[in-house]
């Protein structure tokens, strides 16, 4: 095949979603950071099956009319930084395949051209050693090397070779990934998207696997409420006996207490979901085959009313604000401080679960006010943010960029709904500005940071979201990070302990803090996932 149309180009890019999402926890595990909350190829894995998500129903063979449809899913379903690029890597074929209603081998290089371009341009400061450097290489290849007899699957062949020998490369582009030795983890994500492709044009399109479970999304926080009461319970376990175990005698107990049950194996681990009353029958009736290694359980009733009384909040509101907050979050505590102190909008979601892009843009149409300002709170949600803004025409929308919830709640505090766009734009600014952040998690390789020797198992000492050091327990961690940050100036220290850690926990750290500072200490429960602690130092 010398010519690409709308059909196949569908198919082969249905084939490269399968590809990436069969193998996102290997792109996830890549992360550069050593916590555990590696989550590259779950955003791209979910922003390019947004792309294919009931493509057909087009009922087309244009390439223009099937690619502009893809690039638009792709923007509304991107999650974090590499899935906005991504999605803009996909936007630059579609521009270039506009008007067209198959292309050519010529033109297919050109489209990979366009998608150079669009995919640099996106990023404020592009980086080389990442994604960016792997799509253009790849289309620096192809022109060099394509001729006018080049077959479709020649050329994604070229294309898949020159992507993992430019994703090897990263290495070496990037100290980071030298100094942890890894690849660049957008860039392995897309070598695995150019291959699913290429697979398809040989006849061995890759199907969907159903062995992997993506570990983030069963247990996550995206459970849709479905006038269901009672508790949302999910976990995993680890089998004592793999051989002895029997997933269907398992499914016939717990089928008897819960409901939207769905029970997975994945060789020693089992993944169970379930809507129960009592949370702990389901616990109980699963944990004499193994010990936990995840749970979460939350009460259905009080989710779906907390989202209704978000969102009605806003809607039902008949006054226009001057200014209004939308804020990305997550943990219950941190999420209760930035209603109380004035957001109107809370999008859920931060480390391994970023919003969409589409998931920010309702959040800003939902608020009445002629100015909506972005409260991102995470690095990786910043670019989607960016991307939701431009689909937006009836009111002016700004970005605070905050990189951490501690940011975030600084900014909301120097907020004030009724004063002028501008002021509220200084006031957030400078006051970001004041704060330092602290987190304490544990890590989950071992590897060297920034000269810091990091074992497994470690509480890892994070400043400014640098590694400062390792302790062996979250306390000592909570220490380290504190007298990192303090100064002499410092007026308050905020601690949000989440995870597993307790008040009582806490109250120890606040405690050997206001015996050597004169400063005021604040313990508050967050409730925040992945990290023990979350600092401020003001």
């Amino acid at each position: 095949m010398k010519i690409l149309n709308g059909d196949l180009y569908a198919k082969m890019l249905i084939s490269g979603s399968n590809n990436l999402n069969n193998f996102k926890e290997k792109i996830n595990a890549l992360n550069v950071f050593p916590v555990p909350d590696g989550d590259t190829g779950s955003n791209m894995a979910t922003t390019i099956s947004s792309g294919v998500k009931n493509i057909f129903d087009l009922k087309t063979t244009r390439i223009d009319e099937i690619s502009q449809k893809i690039s638009r899913n792709m923007l509304l379903g991107a999650r974090g930084n590499s899935g906005v690029i991504v999605s803009q890597i996909f936007r630059g074929f579609a521009e270039y395949f506009a008007n067209k209603n198959e292309i050519n081998s010529f033109e297919l290089v050109e489209g990979f051209r366009s998608a150079t371009s669009r995919a640099y341009s996106s990023v404020l400061k592009p980086v080389e050693g990442t994604i960016l450097t792997v799509i253009r290489e790849v289309t620096e290849k192809l022109e060099k090397t394509i001729t006018p007899s080049s077959k479709v699957s020649e050329i994604f062949k070229i294309a898949m070779e020159q992507a993992k020998i430019s994703c090897n490369n990263t290495r070496n582009l990037l100290p980071v990934l030298k100094e942890v030795g890894v690849n660049d983890s957008g860039g392995e994500g897309f070598y695995l998207i150019l291959e699913g492709m290429y697979k398809y044009t040989i006849g061995e399109a890759v199907e969907l696997s159903d062995e992997q479970v993506n570990i983030s999304d069963f247990v996550s926080d995206t459970e849709v409420y479905e006038g269901e009461f009672g508790y949302c319970t999910e976990f995993i376990i680890e089998l004592k006996d793999v051989k002895a175990f029997s997933k269907d005698k398992l499914v016939n107990e717990v089928s008897k207490i819960a409901n939207s049950l769905v029970v997975v194996q994945d060789e020693d681990w089992v993944k169970i979901h379930g809507h129960v009353l009592k949370p702990g029958t389901l616990l109980n009736a699963a944990q004499k085959y193994g010990e936990f290694i995840k749970i979460k359980s939350e009460n259905m009733t009080l989710q779906a009313n907390e989202s209704k009384n978000i969102a009605n909040e806003s809607k039902t509101n008949d006054k226009k604000l001057k200014s209004g907050i939308v804020s990305c979050n997550t943990g219950q505590g941190i999420i209760n401080v930035m209603k109380e102190s004035g957001a109107h909008f809370i999008v859920e979601g931060g480390q391994t679960n970023n919003p969409s892009t589409n998931d920010i843009i309702q959040a800003i149409n939902s608020v009445n006010a002629e100015t909506v300002f972005i409260l991102p709170n995470n690095s990786n949600i910043i670019l989607s943010a960016q991307q939701a803004v431009q689909t937006i025409t009836d009111k002016k929308v700004i970005i605070i960029p905050t990189k951490t919830q501690i940011q975030g709640i600084s900014a909301i505090y120097n907020f004030n709904e009724e004063s002028d766009w501008e002021d509220n734009k200084d006031l957030m600014e400078d006051a970001i500005k004041s704060v330092s952040t602290g987190e304490v998690t544990i890590a989950s390789r071992n590897t060297t940071m920034n000269n810091v020797k990091i074992k497994e198992g470690d509480f890892l000492c994070i400043a400014n979201n640098k590694i400062i050091k390792t302790a062996k327990n979250y306390n000592d961690a909570a220490k380290i990070v504190i007298e990192h940050l303090i100064k002499s100036s410092t007026e308050i220290v905020t601690i949000y302990y989440g995870g597993e850690i307790g008040e009582t926990d806490a109250e120890e750290v606040a405690n050997y803090i206001e015996s050597r500072y004169d400063v005021e200490v604040e313990v508050k429960s967050g409730q925040q996932k992945i990290y023990h602690y979350l600092i401020g130092v003001e």
